[in-house]
């Protein structure tokens, strides 16, 4: 069905056709892909037993490579960069050799369809190669996050249950080498897992051990000359890639997407929501491990045959390293988490304004709910730019509610993360499940029926899933963890009231010489956490500031606490349940995806000097 959007009116009429009739509005998609084998229906059953292009077979390596060979085999798949600057390109025929170079090592090795490989990479081309080398085979892959605790990293691979492990040598962030091949020796050293195999991508180093019987390096074993490895037809619903929740809550969560409906799914999402053209170039800021990474760079970019680009580090690491590597690669959409953009506003004006951005039309932000002084930063530095929002969830990976510019440009509300998306329905439920009227505070739950709706992996009676997300609200999936404006678990009690944490969040980060905050509530309190903006003395008349700012916005914070920096997990949230157990003098159980385990004795020394 072809739509011409001109209106918020008419893109709300698509979400209701979505809604009413899901079998009609996903039917056209399926041209976004190539199949071996046609579909015989769109869906059958009803969430979580759906089943979506069913009997259909594809190939996720052969949608990202193969059928690009003969029209873009020239034309730039990657750009890569890291902090240093250093830079390499990386055309779709260039894809296409090493992704079959990858595959038939793997096979080699034994990999075949259904397997499960973990890969352990910084964001750089071989990430890329090998990720499409699993799918080429069929296999399902689960990218891990480099920093992750020795249990937490055994604890995934014994649930999801790889024999090979592809790793690189050793990667690069904030300036500190991070040498990721001694940290899988230590791991696979100390824990039972089920993994036999590790190849090893030495990116040209040898300062590292190669264990006898184990280890591989895929130097000495990639071939010379060129190499084709024909990809494996496989069903629409069978597992593609496995993704770990935080664990925030309890054990980390396995929950996979299938092979054809979640790229389906994504590469609408991304139509709808920056709708690239071919001649354009696609920035995501992300670590692997984070589904974001894959997201773009494995499922949508090389599918849709446009240009992505991979940086390899911390963007906060120079001040003007954003803005150099839009105006190297001349890029034109950025996709980020919150964290980055908090990290440009406290890096000032030169984060931004040292290269030339004119190329850039829309940053994405996923992550958070963007504070209103954030997006008022970006807007008056960028005015070019629209900064857009979309709010997705691991188990969710097509927006749950979003700014959906690629479909028309509709009017923005600093603070939101925009309207119900085109492919998904939601609404919000008091305690009891009963649904509420606007304007007020509760659950959001989502009725979905799409096909990047994930399953729980390690559970073919759909008993945990069941119990996990359907259980606490009858008849909707229960997103297990928002509140309009913050978090469930996030939201401050104050005399009877619930208050996100993003409204006090976002009085303060409209405070001129605040660079990042996180607020948190304890009993009858509103504790505010701040980070000041380089240069900015944290003395207790700013505190006294920042609370009268707030006394005049009708929100009483009661203590304002300086930081350095916030406490954050690998994909860039912030982690307020950490701050209110220091707080709290408690113990803060999981901290296995925080970034830098020593900010816990940092946020400690500065209460001690509140």
């Amino acid at each position: 069905m072809n739509w011409r959007i001109y209106s918020l009116e008419q893109i709300k009429s698509m979400s209701k056709y979505a809604m009413d009739d899901p079998t009609s509005f996903w039917r056209d998609k399926t041209e976004y892909i190539t199949w071996f084998k046609k579909p015989e229906s769109i869906v059958e059953g009803q969430a979580p037993y759906d089943k979506w292009f069913v009997r259909g077979t594809t190939n996720i390596s052969y949608n990202a490579v193969d059928r690009h060979i003969p029209s873009r085999k020239d034309k730039v798949a990657f750009y890569w960069a890291n902090e240093r600057f250093e830079t390499k390109t990386v055309s779709y025929l260039d894809l296409y050799n090493e992704v079959n170079k990858a595959t038939y090592v793997l096979q080699e090795l034994g990999v075949r369809k259904g397997d499960s490989v973990s890969l352990l990479f910084p964001s750089i081309p071989e990430a890329v190669f090998f990720s499409l080398a699993v799918h080429r085979l069929g296999a399902v892959l689960v990218i891990h996050y480099v920093g992750l605790s020795h249990e937490t990293l055994a604890y995934r691979l014994n649930d999801c249950g790889s024999k090979v492990m592809v790793v690189a040598s050793k990667g690069i962030r904030n300036g500190n080498e991070i040498r990721i091949k001694d940290f899988v020796d230590k791991l696979l050293d100390s824990h039972t897992t089920p993994v036999k195999s590790v190849l090893v991508v030495s990116r040209g180093y040898s300062d590292f051990e190669v264990k006898q019987n184990r280890d591989i390096v895929y130097e000495d074993v990639k071939p010379k000359g060129k190499v084709y490895v024909r990809p494996e037809e496989v069903e629409s619903n069978e597992p593609g890639t496995i993704y770990y929740t935080s664990g925030t809550t309890g054990k980390p969560k396995g929950l996979f997407h299938s092979h054809a409906g979640y790229t389906i799914g994504l590469n609408w999402a991304f139509r709808a929501l920056l709708n690239p053209q071919d001649n354009e170039v696609w920035w995501t800021v992300s670590e692997l491990g984070w589904p974001v990474w894959p997201m773009a760079n494995l499922y949508t970019i090389p599918v849709m045959g446009i240009t992505g680009v991979l940086f390899e580090g911390f963007i906060g690491y120079k001040r003007d390293l954003f803005s150099r590597v839009i105006e190297r690669f001349n890029v034109n959409y950025v996709w980020s988490s919150t964290t980055t953009l908090y990290t440009l506003k406290s890096l000032g004006e030169e984060s931004v304004k040292s290269g030339d951005t004119s190329s850039l039309k829309i940053i994405l932000n996923t992550g958070e709910p963007l504070n209103v002084g954030a997006w008022n930063w970006l807007t008056e530095n960028m005015p070019h730019v629209k900064i857009g929002d979309a709010y997705w969830m691991t188990e969710h990976l097509i927006p749950i509610a979003c700014t959906p510019y690629g479909l028309g440009e509709i009017p923005y509300k600093p603070g939101s993360a925009g309207i119900v998306f085109p492919g998904t329905y939601f609404t919000v439920v008091d305690d009891d499940g009963k649904p509420l009227p606007p304007k007020q505070k509760g659950y959001i739950v989502v009725k979905p029926l799409n096909p990047a709706t994930a399953k729980m992996w390690n559970d073919p009676t759909y008993e945990k899933i069941k119990d996990k997300y359907w259980s606490r609200f009858p008849g909707y999936f229960y997103t297990g963890y928002l509140f309009v404006l913050g978090r469930a678990d996030d939201v401050i009690r104050s005399e009877g009231e619930r208050i996100g944490t993003l409204e006090v969040e976002s009085i303060i980060g409209t405070y001129p010489q605040v660079a990042e905050t996180a607020v948190v509530g304890t009993t009858n309190s509103i504790v505010a956490f701040v980070v000041p903006k380089q240069g900015v003395n944290p003395d207790d008349v700013l505190r006294n500031e920042i609370k009268n700012y707030c006394r005049n916005s009708g929100y009483i914070v009661d203590k304002v606490i300086f930081l350095k920096r916030l406490p954050k997990t690998k994909s860039g949230k912030i982690m307020r349940r950490l701050l209110k157990s220091i707080l709290a003098n408690e113990d803060p159980g999981d901290v296995s995806t925080l970034d830098d385990i020593k900010i816990i004795e940092e946020l400690k020394q500065s209460l001690s000097q509140t």
